[in-house]
């Protein structure tokens, strides 16, 4: 594991800045981590996203076209899932997707606007048959559809951070949670699924978390299923605040205490969201 330049103890390399010291640390040339965004990204709807498939790559074409050592790459290749090359507006971004076809690679070339759609919070639902019927605000969509294209699956890390002393290490950690992307074809947008704040009514199990996974299991049976997300290290960023419903108390619990005791909750939210983003968006294009 890399070590931090001004302290010299191990980090994560999925970090922004160290956890020990807060010096910052450069960012992971491996995982689909999100990229960095410059000042006004936000009003740069054009910015296009080039990806490229770590296990469809042959290893040779895997090295030149990431300037890799042959047993980086190999190390990339075992890996597998997505590799964010860069993201560069237009016309940069086809001039890298012409060099990297040149060398054989087959990079996927996305907007960054579609990827980062942002998802429609689904709050309760239940099977109905062989769909799921959802709410989503005031309306109800159903899952899967015909425009169903894949579900993705992924743990969501949580920890306490000071606010008084960055610097020190927070024991203690909240619960960590759940995410369920539903996407579809013809909407960018996903359907998510928080087991901690959705309504299933009557659980046999007992548990949300375990109703919904035998929801998915049952109804989705002809859907892609990914849960790559698990192999990735986890870049924490300050949690943001839980969509309302009947349940977004016992989901803002961790949150509460943390606040209370002058603490800010930070989770990897936004890294899922950017992961499952970027694998519907090249589904998509796979047809």
């Amino acid at each position: 594991m890399p070590s931090c330049p001004a302290c010299g103890r191990s980090v994560a390399v999925a970090r922004a800045a160290c956890l020990y010291c807060g010096t910052a640390l450069a960012p992971d040339p491996g995982a689909p981590s999100e990229p960095s965004r410059p000042t006004g990204a936000a009003d740069e709807p054009s910015r296009l996203l080039l990806l490229l498939d770590l296990a469809a790559t042959p290893l040779d074409v895997l090295a030149e076209a990431l300037a890799l050592s042959r047993y980086e790459a190999a190390l990339h290749a075992r890996r597998g899932g997505l590799h964010l090359v860069r993201a560069a507006g237009a016309g940069e971004a086809e001039a890298e997707a012409v060099r990297l076809r040149s060398g054989g690679a087959a990079p996927f070339v996305v907007p960054e606007a579609e990827v980062r759609a942002l998802p429609v919070p689904c709050l309760a639902g239940e099977r109905r048959g062989d769909v799921l019927v959802l709410r989503a605000g005031s309306a109800s969509v159903t899952f899967p559809g015909p425009d169903a294209l894949i579900v993705v699956r992924g743990t969501i890390a949580r920890e306490y951070q000071s606010r008084d002393a960055p610097r020190r290490i927070a024991t203690a950690r909240p619960a960590e949670g759940r995410r369920l992307h539903l996407h579809r074809r013809n909407d960018p947008r996903p359907l998510e699924i928080d087991a901690l704040n959705f309504e299933t009514g009557f659980a046999a199990s007992g548990s949300a978390q375990l109703e919904i996974d035998a929801w998915i299991e049952a109804v989705a049976g002809g859907v892609p299923r990914d849960d790559g997300f698990a192999r990735l290290p986890p870049a924490l960023a300050p949690a943001l605040p839980e969509p309302g419903g009947a349940l977004a108390a016992f989901g803002s619990l961790a949150a509460a205490r943390g606040e209370a005791e002058g603490r800010l909750v930070l989770d990897n939210l936004a890294q899922f969201r950017f992961y499952s983003g970027c694998l519907a968006a090249v589904t998509r294009r796979r047809g």
